[in-house]
């Protein structure tokens, strides 16, 4: 399955810098041809020799690229981390994905400029101006806030007006890693949590095949590195480009995403997911935590009409997906809260956050477990 259908910042890449990526990725097999032919015709290409066929042989088309863009990054690009980032950092660090740890950055996707700030453990820190008390956070990309500046823009402020939040959260970061966050760093764990699902992904992230290192570009310890020199992540993703076969500029529309779940065995589906609640409410016990359980819909429950610029609910998909909610998470002792999202039938297309992957906080509305689930 292709890195893209996950959130990757490989996805919100300028137009321009793919462009170049992708050229150099098809120039290899070109040059790969071209050495081949030269070595098995070495001698007439010898006699033949000129200015431009030597400095062919001597380089070749990839390695020719290779200068050229290295060239582009390192005197083209900006590479200075005053200037904010054209993508959001994170890294593996073979337990869960996160943020760069106590730092402060700015990342500009379009015309929206975002400042995070972090704590030592990569939880990204919203605070309100006279609030005292800290709620933790639990999840990926959807609940980090994409499209969030403040504390009052987070869809969670409506139901915890009365916290500050840390947010430990990044794209990637699917429901296992939340796990293995809490396990390892059960010293700093408060009594009562926030754990959220998004369920445009994470659904895909309880199955066996799922191993965060195929599909994140960076390594923890490299984040410092490439705040400090943003130009690394090109030389990077151009790395990756060449020798990591899951790694892709490409992603799933939402029609592709409505398809695949539509294929997937929902037998699977639910008792992997079953699994994963059950080990989650296990992990609130051995951990001595009260959580609540917060289920985001898929962004993909819309067709996308973009003659009127708008997102139209497919219900008998919507009943699908929320008949595979409620059949898979129930509350227990632990977890005595379960809040899924509410869809309307229909929002505009700017609705999206800017890579058209994530709904707004400003349209998710929580509701009871038993409002949706009727149950």
């Amino acid at each position: 399955m292709k890195q893209c259908l996950y959130s990757s910042s490989a996805c919100l890449m300028k137009p321009s810098e793919s462009f170049l990526l992708s050229t150099i990725l098809a120039a290899n097999n070109i040059s790969t041809a071209d050495e081949n032919s030269a070595a098995a015709n070495s001698f007439k290409t010898k006699q033949l020799l000129s200015g431009s066929n030597f400095l062919r042989l001597l380089f070749g088309i990839k390695n020719i690229l290779l200068i050229i863009f290295i060239y582009f990054i390192l005197f083209v690009t900006k590479a200075d981390a005053k200037n904010c980032l054209s993508f959001l950092p994170y890294g593996f660090n073979g337990s869960y994905v996160h943020l760069p740890q106590g730092a402060s950055f700015c990342v500009k996707q379009g015309k929206l400029i975002n400042k995070y700030q972090t704590d030592n453990y990569g939880g990204r820190l919203l605070y309100g101006k006279s609030l005292k008390n800290k709620l933790q956070i639990f999840g990926d990309s959807q609940v980090l806030g994409l499209d969030v500046e403040n504390i009052e823009q987070h869809y969670l402020n409506t139901l915890y007006k009365k916290n500050n939040f840390v947010i430990y959260a990044a794209p990637n970061n699917g429901p296992y890693e939340v796990l293995n966050f809490l396990n390892k760093n059960k010293k700093i764990l408060q009594k009562k949590i926030i754990v959220t699902l998004n369920f445009s992904t994470d659904l895909y992230r309880v199955l066996d095949y799922w191993d965060p290192k195929n599909f994140v570009v960076l390594k923890d310890y490299e984040l410092d590195g490439i705040l400090e020199h943003p130009f690394k992540y090109r030389l990077i993703i151009f790395k990756n480009l060449l020798f990591n076969k899951n790694f892709t500029l490409s992603r799933y529309d939402n029609k592709e995403m409505q398809n695949l779940f539509l294929n997937s065995d929902q037998n699977e589906l639910h008792n992997k997911l079953i699994k994963y609640f059950d080990e989650l409410n296990e992990t609130a016990n051995k951990l001595d935590v009260e959580i609540d359980f917060i289920v985001t819909h898929p962004y993909w429950v819309y067709y996308i009409d973009k003659k009127n610029n708008q997102l139209l609910l497919n219900k008998e998909l919507n009943k699908k997906v929320e008949k595979l909610i409620c059949s898979s998470f129930q509350s227990t002792k632990k977890i005595s809260k379960v809040l899924i999202s509410q869809v309307p039938e229909t929002l505009q297309l700017n609705d999206l956050t800017f890579d058209k992957r994530h709904l707004k906080s400003t349209k998710i509305n929580l509701k009871n477990f038993s409002d949706i689930c009727g149950f």
